[in-house]
């Protein structure tokens, strides 16, 4: 794995929360995402890293978010969560954080947003969130 795999809009994100000095984690059911995040070097962009060897529950149980939100010293409701997934959609807004899903509009209909992919994600639209 090489930093050529990071998918479009991804790193636009991450430097847009980084130029705003916006903790963010990583949510994974992974065991393997800092090995993950190493390899793309992507880990040292993140706050905090919360993957499948620190939680005892799946998604779409919130567990992985909450402890996330822990970590970085946040309420979760003042949390996003960003996600391809409708477990992770669920976890999120069992949560009580704002969800944005990635991905097909229909599967993931319960995400306060739904983007198709990173890249439609725009600095505009965050900085509305941040207000």
């Amino acid at each position: 794995m090489t930093a050529d795999e990071i998918l479009p809009g991804v790193n636009d994100l991450l430097n847009f929360l980084d130029a705003n000095n916006i903790k963010f984690a990583l949510g994974s059911a992974s065991k393997n995402a800092p090995l993950i995040l190493e390899k793309v070097g992507l880990i040292k962009r993140f706050a905090a890293l919360v993957d499948g060897n620190d939680v005892s529950k799946a998604k779409p149980d919130p567990e992985v978010f909450l402890i996330g939100a822990k970590k970085l010293n946040m309420n979760p409701e003042n949390c996003v969560v960003v996600e391809d997934a409708i477990a992770g959609v669920e976890a999120a807004n069992a949560a009580k954080m704002l969800s944005i899903g990635i991905g097909d509009a229909k599967v993931l209909s319960e995400a306060a947003y739904i983007f198709n992919d990173m890249t439609e994600i725009t600095s505009d639209f965050l900085k509305n969130l941040i207000n």
